[in-house]
């Protein structure tokens, strides 16, 4: 009597012996390709098919900074870098930057998170975060209405420092650069590339101004932008004095322009200085980095054609802030050390992060000198900023939430 058949256990695996010893081949001619890789996958390592931009630290706000901080985190204007990444032991996390434009489009920044609108500028990009880190609502109704955005932002990126006093967010700095005006003339004639701090104040507190048989007509800087904000202080003007200088009288640059002009925009002020005559020069605050970077093609330019049609000036005594002819513009180190008109730019983070305990990621990528960003000094200088040496991540800058439901 054949004895009877064994049933296998739920779950169990029955091999035949043949099966059995094809599977022992394959495993090991599969550990000898391991082997021949030279250990570049390990048996032991833990597997992960999610993407590393999925768990990235998110950011938005200024136009100034957004093409150096997409390069940290990677990618920007076509060509490709090295992306920064926290420790080792924090999870090696990237850094995922969302540009200022297209103006009036909406973003998702975390999957699953609200869309909401996409934040055009520092002002704009360090309200988004104050919203996530106080649980208010944020939007309009273009992206569907206000909606809760609790910790879909984690940094801001910022081309000017606070306003008011508060700690509730940090300011870490990681670049030097420094404005200047940019100037165009739509007939073709030289441009007047030097003008005094106190010629700029006035023509910028007061509106069209002749100088020289010139006249010079100011424009306004979208005012969610640092650097619309830092303008001003640097000239000692008013938002209220500014927007009567820009905007005050019939055929001004607010109304050939459409309105305020996107900063760092040459083809925008070029459009603006088009509808203006014979003897007319049109200028706006403008960021040396950006446009260095602009010249020298690492970005996408704005800048009309050819190079030079709209230039930047000297102020005073301080010479252009750029040196050499692009593509090869380097900044005027004695510009950008301006207490005036040099600036630093940070990445803003929730002070919470910065002075609790834990958050190794956002540390180890922003804070310290040491830190993956301060470290990527090359990738920085390429934009045109300096690098800040010890300073570069310093913690000591602090300032308040920013108020408001949208960008």
């Amino acid at each position: 009597m054949p004895a009877p058949a064994i049933k296998p256990k739920r779950g169990t695996i029955l091999y035949t012996n043949s099966l059995k010893s094809r599977c022992t081949k394959v495993a090991a001619v599969a550990a000898g390709a391991l082997v021949a890789m030279g250990g570049l996958i390990s048996i032991g390592d833990t597997a992960t098919a999610d993407p590393k931009q999925y768990s990235a630290v998110t950011g938005t706000g200024s136009d100034t900074t957004q093409d150096v901080v997409n390069a940290l985190a990677g990618f920007t204007s076509g060509n490709t870098y090295t992306p920064v990444q926290s420790s080792a032991l924090s999870g090696k996390r990237q850094i995922a930057s969302w540009d200022a434009t297209p103006v009036g489009t909406c973003i998702t920044p975390k999957a699953p998170g609200a869309t909401f609108d996409r934040p055009n500028g520092s002002s704009a990009g360090r309200r988004a975060l104050s919203r996530s880190i106080d649980g208010a609502t944020f939007g309009t109704a273009a992206c569907g209405g206000l909606k809760a955005i609790s910790g879909l932002v984690q940094f801001a990126r910022s081309s000017a420092g606070p306003s008011g006093a508060g700690t509730d967010l940090t300011y870490v700095p990681f670049g030097r650069d420094a404005l200047s005006f940019a100037a165009y003339r739509s007939d073709g004639g030289a441009k007047n590339l030097n003008l005094s701090a106190a010629q700029l104040t006035s023509i910028f507190s007061t509106g069209p101004t002749v100088i020289g048989g010139l006249t010079i007509i100011p424009c306004s800087i979208q005012t969610s932008s640092g650097t619309y904000a830092f303008w001003n202080t640097a000239l000692g003007v008013t938002t209220a004095q500014m927007l009567a200088a820009t905007s005050g009288t019939a055929g001004d640059c607010f109304a050939t322009s459409g309105g305020t002009i996107q900063e760092n925009d040459g083809n925008g002020l070029k459009a603006a200085g088009d509808a203006f005559g014979a003897n007319t020069q049109v200028i706006i605050g403008f960021s040396a980095a950006n446009f260095i970077a602009q010249s020298n093609g690492v970005v996408t330019s704005q800048l009309p054609l050819p190079l030079g049609t709209v230039d930047l000036g000297g102020i005073g005594a301080l010479s252009n802030p750029y040196n050499g002819t692009a593509p090869a513009l380097t900044p005027d180190v004695n510009f950008y050390a301006s207490s005036t008109f040099g600036r630093d730019v940070y990445n803003v983070l929730p002070t919470s992060v910065v002075t609790g305990l834990g958050n190794d990621d956002q540390k180890t990528l922003f804070v310290g000198s040491g830190s993956a960003v301060c470290s990527a000094l090359s990738t920085i200088q390429t934009f045109g900023f300096l690098g800040l040496g010890g300073s570069c991540g310093s913690t000591t800058l602090q300032g308040p939430l920013v108020s408001g439901s949208a960008p």
